[in-house]
């Protein structure tokens, strides 16, 4: 069963991400922006059980790499492979 906690931070971060990798190009700026993003969800999720969160973790990094895939601007995509990386990473 889903926790509503682990819909909702996925629905957000997963849709800001997008916002972020649309919003090209890939400037130092942007990546900071991405960063203090991922900062924010780590905090956040660490409301979650470490298992809800590894699982958490698993979902936006599967949903990122079929991201990546559908875009082709490269800027796009150094976006979303940074995040990807964090979420494989936790």
């Amino acid at each position: 069963m889903r926790d509503q906690a682990m819909d909702g931070l996925y629905g957000r971060y997963h849709g800001r991400i997008l916002e972020l990798a649309e919003r090209s190009p890939a400037t130092s700026e942007r990546k900071a922006e991405l960063n203090g993003l991922l900062e924010r969800f780590d905090s956040e999720a660490r409301a979650l059980s470490p298992a809800c969160r590894r699982r958490l973790c698993e979902e936006l990094a599967a949903q990122l790499e079929q991201e990546v895939l559908r875009f082709s601007d490269p800027d796009k995509k150094a976006i979303l492979a940074i995040a990807l990386k964090h979420f494989d990473g936790i």
